[in-house]
């Protein structure tokens, strides 16, 4: 069976501390979400939303053995997801899930199929459900092993699309405007593109500020 997330009542916040110093490795992010996850981590009431709604423990964790308490370095953050769309290809596995295999000894893992991204163009929602659940499959038969990672679907926690909520709120609409990959399809589709593709970076951004991710790969 899949590894689940602890349920949000059953998080320990962070501390604002942590999830400030927490900071992901952002060199391989559009300019866009570098921006908006810096400009996030200075706000402090999503400091405070991102704290009770972090997806995993803190930074550390302590083994107690007697009256002696031992700090256990807790192992860097990866996150990382691909869309349930189409057939999974040569490319899916070789550019992504491959890799993942080798980073689960080394680090705190998150692998998530991505739906709510799916969702910005048309589709099918049969089609997309049963896609997202052969995608899930797939990462465990490509050798990712619930006992070492966290498997799950993005559209299971709820926290995303609410997190996504806040930052669109604070977020420039100039920034959204921006974006190369919307003006390009809005311009195939007309006024029919969805406002969910104009808003897609600030749901990335929303992921990674969630798990407070160290490496995005």
């Amino acid at each position: 069976m899949m590894k689940t997330l602890p349920a949000q009542g059953q998080h320990s916040c962070a501390s604002r501390t942590a999830f400030t110093s927490c900071r992901p490795s952002m060199r391989r992010l559009a300019p866009f979400t570098r921006n908006l996850l810096s400009k996030s981590y200075e706000s402090q009431s999503l400091q405070r939303c991102a704290a009770s709604a972090v997806v995993a423990e803190g930074e550390t964790s302590e083994a107690t053995s007697g009256s002696n308490a031992q700090k256990v370095e807790q192992r860097k953050r990866v996150l990382s997801g691909v869309q349930p769309t189409g057939k999974i290809h040569l490319g899916n596995y070789m550019g992504a899930i491959k890799n993942w295999v080798g980073l689960q000894d080394s680090y705190d893992t998150y692998f998530c199929v991505v739906d709510l991204h799916a969702i910005t163009v048309p589709h099918d929602p049969v089609e997309l459900r049963n896609s997202t659940r052969t995608m899930a499959a797939t990462y465990i038969a490509a050798g990712i092993d619930p006992s070492k990672s966290t498997i799950f679907i993005q559209s299971h926690i709820s926290a995303h699309a609410e997190l996504q909520w806040l930052l669109n709120c604070m977020t420039p609409i100039g920034w959204l405007n921006r974006m190369i990959q919307f003006k390009e399809k809005a311009r195939k589709a007309g006024e029919d593109v969805g406002a969910g593709l104009l808003t897609y970076p600030v749901l990335m951004a929303a992921d990674i500020l969630l798990y407070q991710a160290d490496l995005v790969p």
